[in-house]
């Protein structure tokens, strides 16, 4: 089955080569008819610059004024006696030389002082004009010498778009046979390849499909493996530490159980968290969830992360923030994908207890937007939004802000970072668009 598109390219190349040969035709073919006309006008002007010639001659040796051809050539002296026709077109033009009369007949004018007088000598050159009387046959001959030439043209055109389509032709079937599953077919269209461009195209489309099949091989290997390896320990964890770090025996060193003491059990319950929190951000951008967008009401999605973040509600640090929530009282609709507008604004909740120097932290939510604001105490670095770029202080790996844009690239929206090197204030603005 052919594939209609490379069709076309044949099609393409056959329309090009007979276009080029048509207009190359068209032009040659005026040149012809042109230069003809040019080449006839040219002889009679120089046989009446000779004939005026003459006339001189002869005016100066004798003193006779006369032409020796009276049926071809009229002598006027001065223009009362031209004829009215050529009169009125002289005044509008007076450098012309050709004059084609309403009876059909062709005059060149010449005009030559003798003495002080002005004299006009006409040629009638009716009889003696060729390229009106061949003009028929001329064409004849150019549009039989135009069909043939385009003739020829195009069906070499044609062998020619064949032949350069053809490999094309079996390139693109062949690689849509590749969305089905067709790898067998393709190799064997890969040797039937010609040795040139389109051959350096065909192999380099056949080791960029199998670097992307090896790619989404791993992929899916490695999101079934994160999820499993990583998951379950999770929420052994979350399991384990869900009983009251209160509840713990002390240790008995006779049974050799081990107990945790209250600040080990909220480290653990902190990385825990924090793992989880990194693990949702990685498996939602791996399976590309921003595709699935919905309308999410924004103020409850931001109070239910407040009210449930555990840094913000379980660490020390978090709970001596106070939190200043501006937020519209009507509520806020916007089109997202909920899992990872919540993933964003608890990772922008613990990027704010992590690095806030101050207790003081303002949340401003508008219909498009929302903007974290809080202190900062040491020089921040540039390029924050990098992966691995940290103050010097920070504890992380540098990974929360490059997170963070990932997720706002995925879905479209624009992450801007401010920074008040004066006031010591940092903001995030998540900009969701209109």
């Amino acid at each position: 089955m052919k594939h209609t598109a490379n069709t076309h390219i044949s099609n393409a190349i056959t329309k090009l080569v007979f276009a080029v040969t048509l207009t190359l035709t068209l032009l040659y073919s005026i040149f012809v008819l042109g230069y003809s006309w040019v080449i006839e006008d040219n002889i009679f002007n120089r046989l009446v610059s000779q004939q005026a010639s003459t006339i001189k001659h002869n005016y100066h040796t004798t003193g006779k004024i006369d032409v020796l051809d009276k049926q071809i050539y009229q002598l006027f002296e001065g223009w009362q006696q031209v004829p009215t026709e050529i009169r009125q077109v002289v005044q509008d033009e007076p450098n012309r030389v050709e004059f084609r009369l309403a009876d059909g007949k062709t005059y060149h004018l010449k005009r030559f002082y003798l003495g002080s007088e002005e004299y006009v000598l006409l040629a009638n050159v009716e009889r003696f004009e060729v390229s009106r009387d061949y003009l028929k046959g001329v064409l004849v001959w150019l549009v039989g010498f135009s069909v043939i030439s385009c003739t020829l043209i195009a069906f070499l055109g044609w062998r020619m778009g064949r032949k350069i389509a053809k490999p094309l032709e079996l390139l693109a079937c062949s690689v849509k046979k590749l969305e089905k599953g067709g790898e067998e077919s393709f190799q064997q269209s890969l040797k039937l390849m010609p040795n040139n461009e389109v051959g350096q195209l065909a192999h380099a489309i056949d080791h960029s499909f199998k670097q992307l099949n090896d790619a989404l091989t791993r992929e899916l290997h490695f999101t079934k493996d994160i999820s499993h390896e990583i998951r379950t320990p999770i929420s052994v964890l979350q399991n384990a530490l869900s009983l009251d770090s209160d509840s713990i025996a002390p240790a008995n060193k006779q049974t050799n159980e081990i107990c945790f003491s209250e600040q080990a059990v909220k480290q653990m319950r902190s990385a825990t968290q924090k793992l989880t929190q990194t693990t949702d951000v990685l498996l939602a951008l791996a399976r590309n969830e921003s595709s699935l967008a919905q309308s999410v009401s924004l103020n409850r999605l931001i109070e239910k992360c407040v009210l449930n973040h555990f840094a913000l509600n379980h660490s020390q640090k978090g709970m001596s923030l106070e939190l200043d929530i501006d937020m519209p009282d009507d509520e806020v609709m916007i089109i997202a994908n909920r899992n990872l507008l919540e993933i964003l604004v608890n990772n922008l909740l613990s990027n704010v207890v992590a690095h806030a120097s101050d207790k003081d932290v303002q949340l401003l939510v508008s219909k498009s937007s929302i903007r974290f604001t809080n202190q900062f105490a040491e020089p921040l670095p540039a390029n924050l939004t990098l992966s691995g770029i940290k103050a010097s202080s920070s504890e992380g790996i540098g990974q929360g802000l490059s997170l963070i844009e990932r997720i706002c690239t995925a879905c479209g929206w624009t992450m801007h970072v401010e920074i008040d090197a004066a006031h010591q204030r940092f903001s995030i603005l998540i900009d969701f668009g209109s």
